[in-house]
């Protein structure tokens, strides 16, 4: 029982951004689908990736060509960025239109997002190149700013809810007191074999159900 409970614990969330409007129950199973293989990054990610607009920004003013400014800026960008760097670069220098390189990172990595917007507005209507990337990386910082305040929000919420699960384990750290087992305490009759079983239920339905309040609190809402 107590693995289970520890199992529950570290039981992956779903992201704070999934949408759930009319017909989410159905739509469930394909977001979490989706999910597994679209990411929405992290944190660090963020940071890093803006870190890399940034730079990208710099090299691009100090007068470096496209092909020029990605090849400094891929020698010392995160390994997260390196390789879609340099397969932009490698597109550019064989004169193709990276902009399908980045929305086709940008479909499996989020976050890629802006700076795929950023270049594909360059290519597209002749937008100037240095200032798109800079505005991408404001964009990705004002997202590290806000998923922090998120997570700092639900900061209480999903310490109560471990404290709460955790509560049970009492029981059995009392009966250790007394040199009972977790079988001795929980398997010596099938009543409590089945107070056991349904504690455990309750308990994973209780996270469900929290879990489903919390995404939805936290969900961005579309104005219409």
């Amino acid at each position: 029982m107590g693995l289970v409970l520890a199992a529950a614990l570290v039981w992956p969330g779903r992201a704070a951004g999934v949408d759930m409007g009319p017909g989410s129950a159905l739509a469930t199973p394909r977001r979490w689908w989706r999910g597994r293989h679209v990411s929405t990054g992290r944190v660090e990610d963020l940071e890093s990736l803006a870190g890399v607009a940034d730079l990208l920004a710099m090299a691009l003013r100090s007068g470096a060509a496209p092909v020029s400014a990605l090849r400094v800026v891929a020698a010392q960008a995160p390994r997260p960025w390196r390789r879609v760097l340099e397969e932009v670069r490698d597109e550019l220098a064989t004169g193709g239109v990276a902009g399908a390189v980045w929305r086709r990172h940008a479909s499996e990595r989020e976050e890629l997002a802006p700076l795929a917007g950023a270049w594909s507005l360059s290519e597209d209507l002749g937008v100037a190149l240095a200032p798109s990337m800079a505005t991408s990386a404001q964009v990705l910082r004002a997202r590290v700013q806000a998923r922090r305040r998120l997570e700092a929000s639900t900061a209480g919420a999903r310490a109560t809810m471990r404290m709460l699960t955790l509560l049970p384990l009492v029981g059995l750290l009392a009966g250790f007191a007394f040199g009972l087992t977790p079988w001795e305490v929980y398997g010596h009759s099938a009543v409590t074999m089945a107070c056991a079983v349904l504690g455990l239920v309750l308990t994973a339905l209780g996270w469900l159900v929290c879990r489903r309040v919390l995404a939805r609190a936290v969900a961005p809402r579309e104005h219409t």
